[in-house]
């Protein structure tokens, strides 16, 4: 079989390489804002460490109140609709389905990014490898987003890289190394069980490596159950480079996780004889490789203080969660937890390259030190990092600049607008002509689109309130709704695990499917009122916490009316607007 050469051409706006979350995010948000993009992915599924391949939870910043929104919270609230027994395919296909629902995205699986060209310093084309129809790619692009994790782009381009963990000097954070060195965070290897009503035998592999008793495996945790561990501590970096040594690594891994799994079957007393081996994976989740230089590295100093910058554009707040790079073979738990400032902001000059002027990266390779990674490298934050890469991206291709110069305050009301949250920053809601008493504009119109401090910001909304707003002339209107997606998540699920968001690991056989959200809003119909007549839109079946209508240019008044919610009573909203 030939390679056929350079038999595919492309141009695109922006060139997303890698479709983690981060980058099905980047590339949804640049679509959406006008960009013609291409995703560029080099395996058959997206998601990444999310997706059915190697199935890692979603987590993100701590507290019910800081839940991510966006895009992501779009797509969860898909995944719970659609998928609501968590079945790891059907994720794999809402996350296709999503990209795909974009026409300004073409998207290419299998396809490996092998090389690049750059013309005075900048990226004008990359080349990648259809590896199943045997088709190399080429791709020219205003700009290049790299979401691959693995910073594929830096060492073709040129960019300016970060690897390794730092010493206290080189940045001045309190709990970094005496003194630097280059190893990292592990990968690893999931396990996946399914409870049943029958005992089963297993033969481990001859590879599989032994484990007879509990203390052999170092103390980690390793019960079964719905809210049991996902096996993350199968886990190695220490002997490997996780970026060039990943097939050595993978074979550790396997050996490690099926003598695991051996453990529970077969030298556990028969606590797990009903329990089945549902799926092993064979591709590693990489916590960490190689990072992007940006303006600014973002440091544990500023996840510490929550350091105000006037450029944050994304969030995060899940600990520094720093594994030792022994990883399975630390004698205890592998993990250091350093307790950060919930939300901490993350700046958009942490989010391009320093001395590449088109690259803007996302994920968890961002400008940042091995101990801020720590944190940020969780997908929620990679998600919302890559929300506001991809809207960047879109900005500056309608205004014909490279990131540096792109407008932030104009970068920040986009995000806001879009339903993300920004913090020390407030969208300016308008709630304009809308009929209420002055509590309830004032709820609607305080910026808040989530609980804070104990407030709900939210107003109940009954099935039988009609809601009536009167329109001022304008073009191109939309009647934009911020709902309640439910931030405490206990009417979504009983089990803990799966309120933080909505992946799951084993298998129990009294395990119960999804719920929508109670609060949020199911069904309702909007009338349009203009001098041509009455037009009415039925809203049905909604599963986005953010709703939009476009409405036509001469309407006068809106009537929203007949408001039901998933859960049967009140439907939460944040915000009502008629925006430009």
């Amino acid at each position: 079989m030939e390679y056929s050469d350079s038999a595919l051409h492309l141009s695109a706006d922006v060139c997303v390489i890698g479709g983690g979350m981060a980058g099905v995010c980047a590339a949804i948000a640049a679509a959406r804002h006008g960009a013609k993009v291409v995703l560029m992915q080099d395996r058959p599924v997206l998601g990444g460490n999310a997706s059915s391949e190697i199935r890692m939870w979603i987590r993100g910043a701590a507290g019910a109140d800081n839940k991510e929104t966006g895009i992501l919270s779009e797509i969860e609230l898909e995944q719970i609709w659609r998928n609501p027994t968590m079945n790891p395919s059907l994720w794999d296909s809402v996350l296709y389905e999503k990209v795909k629902a974009e026409s300004n995205i073409r998207l290419l699986l299998n396809c490996a990014c092998l090389g690049c060209e750059t013309e005075r310093g900048r990226i004008s084309r990359v080349r990648g490898l259809m590896l199943n129809a045997y088709t190399y790619v080429e791709v020219e692009a205003a700009l290049f987003a790299d979401c691959s994790g693995d910073s594929v782009l830096g060492p073709l381009c040129g960019a300016r890289m970060l690897t390794g963990r730092e010493d206290r000097t080189a940045f001045g954070e309190p709990d970094a190394l005496d003194a630097p060195d280059n190893r990292v965070m592990g990968s690893s290897i999931l396990i996946q069980a399914r409870q049943t009503d029958h005992p089963s035998a297993f033969i481990p592999p001859a590879f599989a490596y032994r484990y007879p008793t509990d203390e052999d495996l170092h103390l980690h945790a390793h019960e079964l159950g719905a809210s049991g561990t996902n096996f993350w501590w199968i886990e190695v970096s220490d002997r490997f480079d996780t970026l060039h040594d990943t097939g050595a690594l993978r074979d550790e891994l396997l050996a490690i996780a099926y003598g695991v799994w051996d453990h529970l079957k077969n030298h556990s007393g028969g606590q797990y004889d009903n329990w089945e081996l549902e799926w092993l994976g064979f591709l590693p989740g990489k916590r960490e490789t190689r990072r992007y230089e940006g303006p600014y590295v973002l440091r544990e100093q500023d996840l510490l203080q929550g350091t105000d910058f006037p450029d944050t554009v994304a969030y995060g707040g899940w600990t520094m969660d720093n594994h030792n790079p022994l990883g399975f073979y630390t004698e205890g738990y592998s993990s250091t937890h350093i307790q950060v400032h919930v939300p901490y902001g993350i700046p958009f000059k942490s989010l391009y390259s320093v001395n590449v002027p088109n690259l803007l990266f996302a994920g968890r390779n961002i400008s940042a030190t091995h101990l801020a990674l720590s944190s940020t490298r969780v997908m929620a934050t990679c998600s919302v990092i890559g929300q506001a890469v991809g809207t960047a991206a879109a900005l500056c291709v309608q205004l014909g600049c490279d990131p540096k110069d792109a407008p932030i305050d104009t970068l920040q009301r986009q995000l806001l607008e879009d339903g993300c949250m920004l913090p020390g920053k407030l969208r300016k809601a308008r709630a304009e002509g809308l009929c209420a008493d002055e509590s309830t504009l004032e709820t609607l119109r305080n910026g808040w689109e989530r609980p804070h401090e104990g407030a709900s910001n939210r107003v109940l909304v009954s099935a039988d309130t009609v809601l009536r707003m009167t329109l001022t002339p304008g073009y191109r209107r939309r009647l934009r709704l911020a709902l309640d997606p439910d931030f405490s998540r206990e009417s979504i699920s009983d089990e803990p695990a799966f309120r933080k968001f909505a992946l799951r690991a084993h298998i129990t056989r009294d395990m119960k499917p999804l719920n929508m959200p109670a609060p949020l809003l199911k069904s309702c119909a909007i009338d349009i009122l203009s001098p041509e007549g009455r037009q009415t839109v039925l809203i049905r079946d909604n599963h986005t916490h953010l709703l939009w209508v476009d409405l036509p240019d001469g309407a006068t008044e809106l009537i929203l009316r007949n408001f039901r919610a998933w859960g049967g009573g009140d439907t939460g909203v944040f915000a009502i607007d008629v925006v430009e």
